[in-house]
């Protein structure tokens, strides 16, 4: 249980370090000091290889998404060192803690699709907001529908993530064996 909670202690630590460096226009060290966590996570973890994959799909993935949206316009980034579109480092760094969570903290989540969909609907849409508070994104030009995609996007891909995790790590199991 310990694990768990440490887990969890580790990402938010590492959200507000990456969302405040952003936002007070430290680019790089949010990206560098998560990276730290990110590594940390995984080498402790029970799984650390299979754990290492997930982050580096999850990341990739979700920086992919994220670039989308941002496509879109219902993100936009503040100075981003990449171009203006592209998902920047601090939220590639979070994505890819953000991962670690999914066989951590979020672990309890696994199998039930209806609160995973509710947390994400929640806390996906919230977390982007307080990233606008604090100065790193800002919401497309029409807030409340980029919050409201933002929501369905979440409740649909937690419960994906989490059936993907599950069955990456029962493969991994039967692959042990």
């Amino acid at each position: 249980m310990s694990g768990v909670i440490a887990n969890a202690v580790v990402f938010q630590v590492g959200w507000w370090i990456a969302v405040l460096g952003a936002g007070w226009a430290y680019h790089w060290i949010g990206p560098l000091l998560v990276a730290c966590l990110v590594c940390v996570n995984v080498c402790s973890s029970a799984h650390p290889h299979a754990t290492a994959r997930i982050v580096i799909v999850v990341g990739l993935s979700g920086s992919l998404l994220d670039s989308v949206l941002s496509f879109a316009g219902l993100l936009l980034f503040i100075e981003n060192p990449f171009a203006p579109w592209l998902c920047p480092p601090w939220l590639i760094a979070l994505w890819c803690l953000f991962a670690t969570t999914l066989n951590g903290s979020l672990r309890w989540l696994a199998g039930r699709d209806r609160p995973a969909a509710l947390v994400g609907g929640i806390c996906g849409p919230l977390s982007y907001y307080a990233g606008q508070q604090l100065g790193a994104l800002r919401l497309g030009h029409h807030e409340i529908r980029s919050l409201m995609l933002l929501s369905i996007l979440w409740a649909v891909l937690l419960p994906l993530l989490m059936h993907w995790v599950v069955g990456r790590k029962s493969a991994d199991q039967s692959a042990a064996r």
